[in-house]
């Protein structure tokens, strides 16, 4: 271990190259690294849809929703099922268990399953549909409201800048909540249609074999390749209205407009509605990939909606109804200054106990760790989250012990009259061991959280993560750059004699603090027996009242709700929770 510290005083222009090249690339690191809330976690659930309008809740259960379930409950990877029938439609919620990693894998056969099952289903079902981003979460929420332009129109301007946004790098999907679909509706009266003898039946049938779209072929007219369309499909209402009816056992026709009244509207009962301050609306839902910095992506994401909602007509508004980069910011830059203010106690302290110049040694130390931490948690994949950030205010207690030690060592030696590379070194080779040991005592102590299964586990893996890059990040950087810093800026006010050693370390030990110290030692050593029946006692009392605690991973918080209906079957809603009240 040794070898470290030789290595880094031998190189000393490489050891210089280092240190610059993690200062720079551990500040470019934590200027765009990645920033949300809260840890990621995988939601291990898929949701399976289908739809057989106006059938009863009763028939759904029993003709579609357990076909379905008895086919996804034949992948052994699935640990739960839930259904809801309605009616019209029922959904399916499953779950795999957390030893599972490969998700993909195991969606690609719930779709194989439910493609299986397709035939069996009634006549008329639509779907299964399998939605395996069901836990995707929206960083940003846009309400896309209008006076004076109907829902249709509202919709073409939403496509269009769904479109105009996947510009944005980042984004992994955008989603329109909100938007109601266009029908035509037929209005007849059974006595007129009974009159010319046409039943509901030949007009539908009719209408069918009208509306098809079917290839026209090719031509090859005198050498050139003439591409034939046939018409006939409907293009606007009035092509629907002009469509001929034949009367039965007559070769006369009607018009359609003569039988019946032809309408265009939306969708009736509404199955998609969103409202926003009391504005119907179209809510864009924009989710951005894994790694993405949200507080920087919320910054474009803001630029670029100002920019579209410039270019629509008068009349347009586009606003934000949800926007967690805020949230995002306020969370991180919280525990951020948390951070800042540790490194200024602690540098203050050290500075205030091992003098200026020594504090100063040690002080370096300090942030060189946490910039070289950032660098392997960009690695090893850890964004910067509130769970991150607290491990890393853990771990800086702990960490700037290896620094102090080595640097007080390396004093002590000086003081003592030893040449100052020599001391270095010597410092490097009797307290590598020691302090790797102790390192590892820590590092050892959060390894069980590493092994948590599930989403418990994916919310803490920073936590001990961060905790053991940083320690061996400390371990690293006092056997590498303390000596190294040392040896360049460290001096001692006098060099001692070498027949003063004994006398002035004994002297260093001689203030009032270290004889009240000593005293109380002597104490202890003089009623040893009390003072190991005292420990055990102690011991014994708080393992006592330990297992009376309540015994939870994660503390209770209150959080504040709101509910937003978007998007969701008839009869159905989605409920979204939040930290603060929108």
């Amino acid at each position: 271990m040794a070898l470290i510290t030789r290595f880094a005083l031998d190189t000393q222009r490489l050891t210089i190259t280092f240190i610059v090249t993690v200062v720079i690339f551990g500040v470019l690191q934590f200027l765009n690294f990645p920033r949300q809330e809260d840890p990621p976690i995988v939601i291990r659930e898929i949701v399976v849809t289908a739809f057989f309008p106006g059938m009863e809740p009763a028939d759904m259960e029993d003709l579609v929703t357990r076909h379905l379930e008895a086919q996804i409950r034949t992948l052994p990877e699935i640990d739960e099922i839930w259904s809801d029938s309605k009616t019209g439609v029922t959904v399916i919620h499953a779950e795999t268990r957390d030893e599972y990693d490969n998700l993909d894998l195991i969606w690609q056969k719930v779709r194989n399953k439910m493609s299986d099952i397709k035939p069996e289903l009634p006549e008329g079902t639509i779907g299964p549909f399998v939605n395996d981003e069901f836990g995707l979460v929206a960083v940003a929420t846009i309400a896309l409201w209008s006076d004076g332009f109907s829902m249709a129109e509202m919709r073409l301007v939403a496509r269009d800048i769904r479109d105009r946004l996947y510009e944005l790098n980042g984004i992994r999907k955008i989603e329109l909540f909100g938007v109601q679909e266009e029908q035509v509706f037929l209005t007849f009266s059974s006595a007129k249609l009974e009159q010319f003898g046409i039943t509901g039946s030949e007009i539908i049938n009719t209408l069918v074999r009208q509306n098809v779209v079917l290839p026209g072929g090719r031509v090859d007219a005198a050498g050139q390749d003439v591409i034939v369309e046939p018409t006939g499909n409907f293009r606007k209402i009035e092509d629907i209205e002009n469509v001929l009816i034949t009367i039965p056992d007559t070769r006369q026709t009607v018009k359609l407009t003569d039988l019946l009244t032809v309408v265009r509207g939306y969708e009736d009962p509404p199955q998609s509605l969103a409202y926003y301050n009391g504005q119907p609306s179209i809510v864009i839902s924009v989710s951005i990939t894994p790694g993405v910095n949200s507080v920087a992506f919320g910054e474009a994401l803001t630029q670029k909606v100002r920019a579209l909602e410039s270019e629509l007509p008068l009349g347009y508004v586009m606003e934000f109804a949800t926007f967690q980069p805020d949230l995002v910011e306020v969370a991180v830059n919280g525990a951020l200054s948390n951070v800042y203010q540790t490194l200024a106690i602690v540098l203050v302290v050290v500075m205030l106990f091992l003098g200026v110049r020594t504090g100063l040694i040690v002080g370096s130390f300090v942030p060189m760790t946490m910039l070289m931490g950032l660098i392997i948690m960009g690695a090893v994949g850890i964004e910067l989250e509130r769970v991150s950030i607290a491990s890393a205010i853990i771990a800086l207690g702990m960490l700037v012990d290896n620094g102090i030690v080595i640097a007080e060592d390396i004093r002590s030696r000086l003081e003592r009259g030893e040449e100052k590379r020599a001391a270095c070194l010597e410092t490097g080779r009797t307290l590598a061991i020691p302090l790797l040991t102790s390192s590892l005592t820590t590092i050892l102590a959060f390894i069980p959280m590493l092994l948590i299964d599930g989403q418990t586990g994916e919310y803490a893996f920073s936590l001990p993560m961060v905790v053991i890059i940083l320690l061996l990040s400390s371990w690293f950087l006092s056997m590498y750059m303390t000596p190294s810093m040392s040896f360049w800026f460290m001096k001692v006010a006098g060099t001692p004699a070498p027949a003063a050693d004994a006398s002035a370390t004994e002297s260093a030990y001689d203030g009032k603090f270290y004889r009240v110290y000593r005293g109380l030692l002597e104490k202890i050593l003089q009623f040893r027996k009390l003072a190991l029946i005292g420990g055990i006692g102690m011991l014994v009392l708080g393992g006592f009242v330990a297992s009376q605690l309540t015994k939870e991973f994660f503390g209770p918080s209150e959080r504040n709700q709101f509910l937003i209906y978007l998007d969701m079957p008839a009869g159905t809603r989605s409920t979204a929770t939040d930290e603060t009240t929108r």
